[in-house]
């Protein structure tokens, strides 16, 4: 990511959407909302924050998951200078990808996310999301909203997110071998 930011201008307008940093995994038939970032994926947060202290950093938007919260703060830590911080439900908890949480949420523990995804890229109906067209609408709009000055926006999420919204945006198809890794994601430059 650091090498993909460094390929533009300082006067650009970036929106850096990222995953939350390393965490154990989720158990099964959970959504995962308690469990928190290792320590690896703490050491790797403030390493990340470290990465970024040559570039300006706005604001940072997090989901409300405690997990993105504590990747927000251990950046902070890395970067070492003063960040607005804001906890926002369009990132996480549900996110903007979810339109009914109890919907999606009862779709998400019948037939995992796998189907999920697979049936957004189909443009097939899924019970509590948003068709693919609404949530890029509604997700661009909230990036644009919020990415306002010259310098990164940071806006730390989930992978589910970010596969929803790159596929929306570049027809990007993530599979277990490719997945949105820990702290990767994308970078927007913003009009």
């Amino acid at each position: 990511m650091i090498e993909a930011i460094k390929k533009h201008s300082a006067d650009s307008k970036l929106a850096l959407i990222i995953r939350h940093a390393d965490r154990d995994k989720i158990p099964a038939g959970s959504f995962g909302n308690e469990v928190l970032l290792n320590a690896i994926g703490i050491n790797n947060s403030i390493r990340f924050g470290k990465e970024l202290m040559q570039h300006k950093i706005n604001c940072i938007y997090t989901s409300p998951v405690e997990r993105c919260v504590q990747t927000a703060h251990y950046l902070k830590d890395g970067y070492k200078k003063e960040i607005p911080f804001h906890t926002t439900k369009a990132l996480g908890d549900p996110g903007l990808h979810i339109a009914d949480d109890k919907l999606a949420g009862e779709f998400f523990l019948k037939y995992t996310f796998d189907e999920m995804y697979r049936r957004f890229m189909l443009g097939e109906t899924i019970p509590g999301v948003p068709s693919a067209q609404d949530f890029e609408t509604k997700m661009t709009e909230f990036i644009k909203q919020n990415t306002i000055e010259d310098g990164l926006t940071i806006f730390i999420t989930h992978d589910s997110l970010i596969a929803f919204y790159h596929y929306c945006l570049n027809k990007v198809v993530y599979t277990k071998e490719n997945w949105v890794n820990y702290l990767s994601g994308i970078i927007l430059k913003v009009e």
